[in-house]
């Protein structure tokens, strides 16, 4: 499965291409999972009713990771662990880094701090990746 960032969700929900069809893509094949702090970030920039109602809408039909009780403070200390403090990783973006590493899921971001600290076999990011993952 792949855990998109809320980076990309804006540029889906902008219609911007080549991210909107390829959304649409692993949408319709059911290969997107999400986690809470993505939806939060989406839901805390909305600006009108409809924007409200249609991230409310995906938030309750998409699959989630589970957001546990320690998934906050457990992410606290993904900078020490990673030797990342320099880089100012935020404690939203570590906690979906970490959501999507222990689920063993895929993370397409386009934030360049996370793509830099991030294993490259971790992400999804290439319109040429989206046949090979299940």
């Amino acid at each position: 499965m792949i855990l998109i960032d809320t980076s990309v969700w804006i540029e889906f929900f902008r219609q911007n291409e080549p991210f909107s069809s390829q959304v649409s893509t692993l949408l319709a094949e059911q290969k997107v999972i999400t986690v809470e702090p993505v939806f939060s970030e989406l839901m805390f920039g909305v600006i009108t009713a409809q924007e409200k109602s249609v991230i409310k809408t995906f938030w309750q039909i998409l699959p989630r990771i589970e957001f546990s009780a320690d998934s906050m403070f457990e992410a606290s200390s993904f900078p020490f662990q990673n030797n990342s403090q320099e880089l100012k990783i935020g404690l939203i973006d570590t906690v979906i880094i970490n959501s999507a590493k222990k689920g063993g899921h895929l993370l397409w971001t386009l934030d360049e701090r996370i793509i830099s600290i991030m294993d490259h076999s971790q992400l999804f990011h290439q319109t040429s990746e989206l046949d090979r993952y299940p």
